[in-house]
């Protein structure tokens, strides 16, 4: 796994953990629908990180559908049909501030277009 936490970023640690698994799961970096995450506590070792943000990071996961938390400290990665609690609006609002951010910054819709089609390659197979 290939996780990077910046210490002195302005976005908490949790937040990070998240979204590194997100993308690495979305990708398909660190495993396929149905496959075992590591544990909490093997994660954190790995890591370097606590317990507690380990979890709160899993639990976020979990809350929108994306991993299944079982007791015997099984995690896994749910189908995409399965996940939840992120509806279209609310992504619609997340890209709203994006390009509002932007064209704050003087990115032209070109170069706002090249990144998202860059991106885009990532996580869809060209038909």
């Amino acid at each position: 796994m290939n996780i990077k936490i910046d210490p002195m970023s302005k976005i908490p640690i949790y937040q990070q953990l998240t979204q590194q698994l997100l993308f690495e799961i979305a990708t398909g970096e660190i495993c396929e629908n149905g496959d075992l995450l590591p544990s909490i506590r093997d994660l954190a070792a790995e890591t370097n990180l606590n317990l507690h943000t380990v979890h709160k990071s899993y639990k976020e996961l979990q809350k929108k559908g994306i991993i299944a938390i079982k007791p015997n400290s099984k995690v896994t990665v749910n189908k995409p049909a399965e996940a939840k609690g992120v509806s279209l609006q609310q992504i619609s609002i997340k890209v709203e501030q994006i390009m509002c951010e932007a064209y704050v910054l003087g990115i032209s819709e070109y170069q706002l277009q090249q990144l998202f089609h860059e991106n885009r390659r990532k996580f869809y197979i060209e038909p």
